[in-house]
């Protein structure tokens, strides 16, 4: 296995990547890399795919929940919030099993990364919906390219929290998902929402 020092990415296979295949850094940022206690490429791709089936599992089932509520059913929101917690559980027994999870610098370190990597793919996701007719998916894709940019300030400046042990609040958006920190808008300045949109995460 190999491990991108740039953004973390962890590759499964056995022969030295020419270059990571999630950032595009050069193969000398690739370094060996071993998950404690693992033996074997078979174990270790059946962890990633049941690291990605558990994560889809888990918002999937949130969705249904929300759904469920609309609807009027909350009994049947609740067990799909439950399941949805379950299959949280394994999504993190599997993500900390394959070495995903470190010291909490570097776990920031790592989120920036991969904000900065989804925020330089959105822009072409846009383009390609809006030039297959997809006007509302566009907006709904630019909403979240326009939000991840936010994200990698977010966890620059939560490092700098860190070192000054400084409590912040965080309010979401729900229908962006833009995040504010230290005060809640009376707008969100990506969709417009008005501030009783937001929610505190505590």
């Amino acid at each position: 296995m190999w491990k991108c020092s740039n953004c973390h990415h962890v590759e499964l296979s056995a022969d030295k990547p020419e270059h990571c295949p999630v950032c595009g850094a050069e193969a000398a940022k690739l370094l060996p890399h071993e998950v404690s206690g693992i033996k074997g490429t078979r174990t270790l791709t059946n962890l990633r795919a049941g690291f990605v089936g558990e994560s889809q599992a888990h918002f999937r089932n949130l969705a249904f929940a929300m759904k469920a509520e609309q609807d009027g059913y909350p009994q049947v929101a609740r067990l799909f919030r439950a399941i949805a917690e379950a299959e949280g559980v394994h999504a993190f027994n599997h993500f900390r099993l394959l070495g995903g999870v470190s010291d909490t610098q570097e776990n920031l370190e790592s989120a920036f990364e991969k904000e900065n990597l989804a925020g330089k793919r959105y822009p072409q996701f846009v383009i390609e919906a809006n030039e297959e007719g997809n006007t509302a998916i566009a907006t709904v894709l630019g909403y979240s390219r326009d939000v991840e940019k936010g994200h990698a300030r977010l966890y620059k400046k939560a490092l700098a929290h860190m070192m000054a042990e400084e409590d912040v609040e965080y309010y979401v958006c729900q229908v962006c998902g833009f995040v504010s920190d230290g005060e809640l808008p009376d707008e969100c300045p990506v969709c417009g929402a008005p501030r009783e949109k937001f929610r505190q995460v505590t």
